[in-house]
């Protein structure tokens, strides 16, 4: 089936392998998928990038097999992409608003436990939190990259810490303000100071795939996927922008 989607997510995996989700146009959400992962090229078209949150892009889907809490997963044809538009910023806004959740619990309909919902949990896995307040961004060393981890407060008061965040865009203009500091717990600074100077602040939060962590069981660990404030902290850019 071909569906028009407006692309809300962009979040890097690992090496050249990343996660896309949007929604339709009766706003349902859409994560698509394919064997052996998304590739980056795969958001290109002519050289030129046609995939970003904020952009309205045609693909062609068919079903995939579904593993709650991932039930957003469609399986599509790379081919099958071709770009229509994208959204101005007061629409962009118009459309995350329309789709948002007053706070995390309510994403995941109150499943989340200390960062992680259990495989097989009967909830969505992505989704959309309005007026959030973030507190703080830090940049840990791990696997010879940054993990950037964000607290934040969401509109029922909910305080939500360490969260990893993995929008490409976000960690795109990080790694820009790290080459020009030479610091990254500056350029993480310098990141929750734009953050903090706008004037509304979106999250969309998503869960990983099921995976062990240390002493855990395998578990879905939840994740910042989308970080869009208004004014734009990214002055109209794009993750490819930073690559």
């Amino acid at each position: 089936m071909r569906e028009l989607l407006a692309i809300t997510d962009v979040t890097h995996m690992w090496e050249d392998v990343v996660c896309i989700a949007g929604v339709t146009q009766d706003f349902r959400c859409i994560r698509p998928v394919t064997d052996g992962g998304v590739r980056i090229w795969t958001l290109y078209k002519s050289k030129r990038s046609i995939i970003y949150p904020g952009s309205k892009v045609w693909m062609d889907f068919s079903e995939a097999e579904i593993n709650p809490p991932h039930i957003e997963d469609r399986t599509f044809d790379p081919m099958s992409v071709e770009d229509k538009d994208a959204f101005s910023q007061r629409h962009w806004e118009t459309l995350l608003r329309k789709i948002s959740y007053g706070s995390v619990q309510d994403v995941f309909d109150g499943n989340l436990r200390e960062r992680r919902v259990q495989p097989g949990t009967d909830t969505r896995s992505l989704g959309t939190i309005k007026n959030v307040d973030v507190k703080n961004i830090t940049a840990e060393r791990r696997y010879d990259r940054p993990t950037l981890r964000m607290d934040f407060e969401d509109e029922s008061g909910d305080l939500h810490q360490r969260f990893p965040v993995n929008d490409l865009a976000f960690r795109g203009l990080f790694g820009e303000l790290a080459d020009q500091h030479t610091w990254e717990q500056r350029a993480a600074e310098i990141l929750l100071d734009l953050i903090k100077d706008a004037d509304r602040v979106y999250l969309r939060v998503g869960l990983a795939r099921p995976t062990e962590i240390g002493d855990y069981e395998k578990a879905c660990w939840v994740q910042v996927t989308g970080v869009y404030t208004f004014p734009d902290y990214l002055n109209g850019r794009t993750w490819a922008d930073f690559v």
